[in-house]
């Protein structure tokens, strides 16, 4: 009777203890947005969302807000007190202000570093970030990156003149018949080199020829084993990066370290390849201009960022979404134009009568191309490529519509949930590309409050590029086929996507049929 008395004790003891210490961890703010009051032990309020929807983060978020009956969701993620916002107009004011610029130091931006630093210009902030920032945006746009340039123009012509020949005629090396059989292509693979080419173009001055392309498609494949094994809130590594040691944890900590130290060996083989004839008085290419910079600073200086290790990450942050975000997000509007061929009619229609045949269409006629332009953006509207959007952090104490956000406050812009809001789009579960156009057919840009690249000073940096080159792909492809399914297949379901650090699809197959 003693025995158990004493045990029951020892358990209440241990019970109460239990209690307070989860009261405490997980104490949120005073004032802070709505959200779970007790939380997962040990996983904060991220465990509730693995509980809700563990493939869909950003969709679990959507039910905890609607649960709670707010558009901005307090929720705590381990030892970061965090919100997620979930309307358009909250998320406008967020992106433009200031005080929200900031990044989280997240260790899954950390180990795509080969010394777990904090490099590159996506997930980094501070004054290190806008120098580098500044530089590479700033000489990028010498060489064609985010502006009209017609030297680079004419190579994505070039490269979509050999996407098409691959499609028409068929694979020519060996490496584009894992692509490419019985007349079928894998998607989103079959676009990596193009979107890869275009870019290094930019970089470097110099592409990849279609018979030595199989590094890029290597490249990409690597991108999409990252993008797919992470997910929107940086994946439990980023709370708890002890648990990399433990299955099956280690096991997705591997996928995403090896996938992006192998790209970082392409980058670097590339920058390593011009840094060998680096000539001081004669600027090829932008990593000219780069070495110059790092020959100009030493590492004696107090703000020393120019480092072979940071040009090496600030290319890759620009490579990696050309390759496998733009390229996915292509593949996500061609599974959409299967369930939509009149669509597809209705682009083609439009660009036979501005372009006709004779020549690929160009930016140019982008003016006279409205309805294949609002597709293009439909298309990212209704299938958001990054849910939650690349996390901020809040750089001082402030407030947000009446609640107090504490310094370091984890910010989550609910990009999927804010592209389906009713109160602005109506229909949003419909693929509507007119809803961009006005009375006379022509694009509105005022109709479209989509933000699918962002706001403000975190404005995704390679918007214009991505744009203009998933318009020239969409336009070229459109003007030149058909799209086809094997016979045996169903349409695609356009529910089961995977979500990681972007929304994918299931690698599928698709016959780009010439008209």
């Amino acid at each position: 009777m003693l025995v158990s008395t004493s045990m029951l004790l020892w358990s209440f003891a241990i019970a109460l203890l239990l209690y307070r210490w989860l009261r405490v961890a997980n104490k949120k703010p005073t004032n802070f947005p709505p959200g779970p009051e007790y939380s997962v032990p040990f996983l904060g309020d991220y465990g509730w969302m693995l509980v809700i929807n563990a493939s869909h983060l950003h969709k679990a978020a959507i039910k905890l807000g609607d649960f709670y009956r707010t558009k901005i969701l307090g929720i705590s993620l381990s030892r970061f007190p965090s919100i997620v916002v979930n309307d358009l107009a909250v998320a406008r004011e967020v992106l433009n202000r200031r005080e929200f610029d900031g990044r989280p130091d997240l260790y899954l931006a950390r180990l795509r570093d080969k010394r777990f630093n904090r490099r590159g210009i996506f997930f980094t902030d501070g004054p290190a970030w806008k120098e580098q920032r500044w530089f590479i945006l700033r000489y990028l746009r010498d060489f064609g990156f985010g502006r009209r340039f017609p030297e680079h123009e004419a190579e994505v012509n070039s490269e979509l003149l050999s996407l098409i020949d691959l499609l028409r005629d068929g694979p020519k090396y060996a490496h584009e018949h894992t692509i490419m059989k019985d007349g079928y292509v894998k998607c989103p693979n079959v676009m990596f080199s193009c979107f890869a080419n275009s870019f290094l173009q930019i970089v470097s001055g110099e592409r990849f020829p279609r018979e030595e392309c199989d590094v890029l498609f290597n490249a990409g494949s690597n991108a999409m084993l990252f993008q797919r094994n992470g997910d929107d809130y940086g994946t439990i590594l980023s709370f708890y990066p002890w648990m990399r040691h433990i299955y099956p944890f280690s096991r997705r900590f591997n996928t995403l370290r090896e996938a992006s130290l192998r790209i970082n060996e392409f980058i670097q083989s590339i920058i390593e390849k011009y840094l060998q004839t680096h000539d001081p008085n004669h600027v090829r290419c932008f990593l000219d201009l780069y070495f110059k910079q790092m020959e100009k600073c030493t590492p004696q200086e107090e703000s020393f960022t120019f480092q072979l290790d940071q040009l090496v990450l600030g290319v890759v942050d620009f490579f990696f979404p050309a390759i496998s975000g733009a390229t996915t997000q292509m593949a996500l509007l061609f599974e959409r134009l299967l369930h939509s061929p009149h669509v597809v009619e209705r682009m083609q229609q439009e660009i036979d009568d501005v372009v006709g045949n004779g020549r690929l269409p160009t930016l140019d006629d982008r003016p006279q191309l409205p309805f294949t332009e609002a597709t293009l953006r439909e298309g990212m509207r209704i299938d958001t490529l990054v849910p939650s959007g690349i996390a901020h952090r809040v750089q001082e104490d402030t407030t947000l519509q009446g609640y107090d956000l504490p310094k370091d406050t984890l910010v989550l812009i609910g990009m999927d949930a804010m592209h389906n809001q009713k109160e602005y789009w109506g229909d949003p579960e419909c693929f509507r590309p007119d809803r961009f156009l006005d009375a006379n057919g022509k694009l509105c840009l005022a109709k479209d409050l989509s933000l699918p690249f962002g706001a403000g000073k975190r404005l995704c940096a390679g918007e214009t590029f991505a744009r203009n080159l998933m318009f020239l792909t969409l336009a070229a492809l459109m003007q030149n086929f058909n799209l086809r399914q094997r016979p045996s297949d169903r349409l695609p379901d356009l529910t089961k996507r995977i979500t990681g650090v972007i929304i994918s699809p299931r690698d599928y197959w698709l016959r780009f049929e010439p008209r």
